[in-house]
């Protein structure tokens, strides 16, 4: 609609076309992959849209992961002893 055309989402929106290569994948699959998670029983509470999405999900989940294995000593240090 031309009355949103100045808006911050229609510039944002512009920022992830295809030609810009900010987003990967068709917008309208990922619009009815959203709205069929309505259906789904449990819904999922967070849904990754596009393989490379995806992946860079993933890698930043396991870098954290790392991050809180790496903090065992710290963490029991605040244990209370009995």
């Amino acid at each position: 609609m031309p009355e949103y055309d100045d808006t911050p989402t229609h510039a944002f929106l512009k920022k992830l076309g295809p030609a810009n290569r900010l987003a990967e994948g068709d917008p309208d699959k990922m619009a009815a992959r959203i709205i069929e998670t309505v259906d789904q029983d449990p819904a999922p509470l967070h849904v990754v849209l596009g393989s490379q999405a995806r992946q860079a999900t993933i890698n930043r989940f396991t870098e954290r992961l790392n991050e809180y294995k790496g903090q065992a000593d710290l963490a029991a240090s605040t244990d209370i002893k009995e």
